[in-house]
């Protein structure tokens, strides 16, 4: 299954729909909670509904790409954070990184990023000592 991992939402997520195959999986950390998580998480009936009315143009989009979302709800969890590590191990999840700059040069990564045309992640390396 080809899953895409959204960690900016808005519009970077709707397009995500573009690109996922059919059967696909939609993941995100940053896009709008939807019924189901609202269902998985116990809350009444109300947060059911609003969110559901909050996620629907990414529902709609999920069903014009014939492709599953997800809103992945994210704290600081040591289980999830080994998940996606073995995910990582395993090319289950392809993570890219465009470029890497050193902490002194963080200027010139955010406009790197502001020109965008970064194809992939823009790591910051701070390294201490």
């Amino acid at each position: 299954m080809i899953i895409v991992f959204d960690t900016i939402g808005q519009e970077t997520l709707l397009r995500s729909f573009k690109v996922i195959k059919p059967g696909g999986k939609v993941v995100s950390v940053s896009g709008l909670p939807d019924e189901k998580f609202a269902k998985g998480y116990g809350l009444n009936i109300i947060w059911q509904k609003l969110f559901k009315l909050g996620s629907y143009k990414i529902r709609k989009a999920s069903q014009k790409a014939k492709a599953d979302y997800e809103f992945l709800f994210m704290h600081p969890d040591g289980k999830q954070l080994e998940k996606l590590g073995k995910l990582v191990a395993d090319k289950e999840l392809e993570i890219r990184i465009d470029k890497e700059f050193d902490f002194d040069d963080l200027q010139a990564a955010c406009d790197y990023v502001a020109t965008g045309h970064a194809n992939g992640k823009v790591v910051i390396i701070d390294v201490v000592g």
